[in-house]
């Protein structure tokens, strides 16, 4: 197919790629529902509490996985932005040591045979996401 368009200047070019730039911040830093935040700290931590299962552990580590994955996909689809992650630094390195914690947990039940360090992990894992989602929702500007 032929482009008969004329080719843009530097200056053109650069100018588009900032306005590229500003949209996918503005879609990235869209405000989630308030539900999402709690609901997900309980999934993260009942992911956690898996690991003192003893039997089918991995089933439902897997379905408490899938469950947390199927809530913020559907979440982002009625959104409009489905897979997108936020810009906030904040936020991420909460959201990462929640699931740290929620992994360790995992860990640790397999190292010992004491409920509480696990228990502690899960709770660990709930308080990191909800200041994820304090942190989140001051970053997209939204009132406490």
């Amino acid at each position: 197919m032929e482009n008969i368009a004329p080719t843009p200047d530097a200056a053109e070019a650069r100018a588009a790629l900032a306005e590229v730039q500003a949209v996918q911040r503005a879609v990235r830093d869209t405000p989630w529902p308030t539900w999402i935040y709690p609901v997900n700290a309980l999934l993260l931590g009942a992911l956690a509490l898996t690991a003192l299962v003893t039997e089918h552990r991995t089933n439902l580590f897997l379905a408490a996985s899938a469950t947390i994955l199927g809530v913020n996909v559907g979440a982002g689809y009625r959104m409009g932005t489905p897979w997108t992650l936020p810009t906030s630094r904040g936020f991420l390195a909460a959201v990462a040591l929640a699931g740290a914690c929620a992994l360790g947990a995992l860990v640790v039940a397999d190292v010992t045979d004491r409920t509480w360090p696990v228990v502690a992990l899960a709770a660990a894992a709930t308080a990191s996401y909800l200041l994820a989602g304090v942190v989140h929702r001051r970053s997209t500007g939204r009132p406490r």
